[in-house]
């Protein structure tokens, strides 16, 4: 890849920081997706950028399409969709749901030492019942009025509340979709999400299921069963599967080498890198790099 071309690569996925859109020092914001399709911003909202924050879309009518980590997420009306830092996320040009964004900074709830109320699979749309969405964009509606207020209460002090109870409103969301489910079926859910959490961090250092098997306090064995039973796939395709996403993150945003990117991911030797590419996602880092780069296929 020559070097105007990684510019262009580099440029083309933007790496986006929290700023909140009226001004203030709190470090929790939310914002209308009409809004945010009128504003004269430095990026377009329908190109791929990679977030520096959490990012949790409240779809609240119609239907739409959400690009996350170059896959396409369909949306619905009373759909919550989490996308957290490091990914790489667009909004669709063609779609024209209304939605309701609330983003914050990791760090966030721990810095008012609120602890973390909510868990689930980041990319993985979940569907509260109807009242449910109600009690919980209320409470978005909540933090804009706070946001626009100009009395004495700071926004930076009670948004991270405010924030907590939304995810916490979440968490109970998730946890009823778990009820009457067989206890062992949960623990290799938490298990496999345990896994998931690993190999965000290890992924490029360590490619054996036994090794995060023995760090989760489990054998192989279960392991492979709760990945087989809670994914439909084995601890080894999740591994490599992860390993490919991360792939694809650096090629689209970093102007590093194929080569480079490689050796940063733990391969010994560039062949085997672009080999283990090309089996998993059907085309060479080359040509996924350059399909990523608008008008350059």
């Amino acid at each position: 890849m020559d070097e105007a071309l990684a510019r262009t690569a580099e440029d083309a996925i933007p790496k986006l920081t929290f700023n909140h859109s009226a001004g203030q020092a709190s470090r929790v914001d939310v914002v209308r997706l009409s809004t945010l399709r009128g504003r004269q911003l430095d990026h377009s909202i329908f190109s791929p950028t990679r977030l520096e924050f959490h990012l949790v879309h409240f779809i609240t009518e119609g239907r739409g399409v959400h690009f996350v980590d170059f896959e396409r997420i369909p949306l619905r009306a009373g759909d919550v969709l989490h996308i957290r830092p490091e990914q790489v996320h667009s909004f669709d040009r063609e779609s024209r749901h209304r939605a309701s964004l609330l983003m914050f900074t990791p760090g966030t709830l721990e810095r008012a030492h609120i602890p973390q109320p909510v868990r689930w699979q980041a990319g993985v749309v979940i569907s509260p019942a109807t009242a449910d969405f109600r009690m919980l964009t209320d409470l978005l509606r909540l933090q804009e009025s706070l946001d626009a207020s100009s009395a004495d209460i700071r926004p930076e002090t009670v948004g991270p509340h405010l924030l907590a109870t939304v995810l916490a409103g979440l968490a109970d969301v998730v946890a009823a979709r778990h009820r009457g489910i067989d206890p062992t079926a949960q623990r290799y859910e938490n298990l496999v999400l345990d896994f998931e959490s690993l190999l965000d961090q290890h992924h490029s250092e360590v490619r054996s299921a036994s090794w995060y098997a023995t760090r989760l306090g489990t054998t192989p064995r279960t392991l492979a069963r709760a990945c087989h039973q809670v994914r439909e796939s084995s601890p080894k395709r999740l591994i490599d599967l992860r390993v490919i996403l991360e792939a694809k993150r650096q090629l689209a945003t970093s102007p590093a080498t194929v080569e480079a990117t490689g050796y940063a991911l733990g391969f010994s030797e560039p062949t085997n890198f672009v080999k283990f590419f090309k089996r998993l996602v059907g085309s060479t880092p080359d040509a996924f790099r350059r399909s990523q780069v608008p008008g350059s296929a």
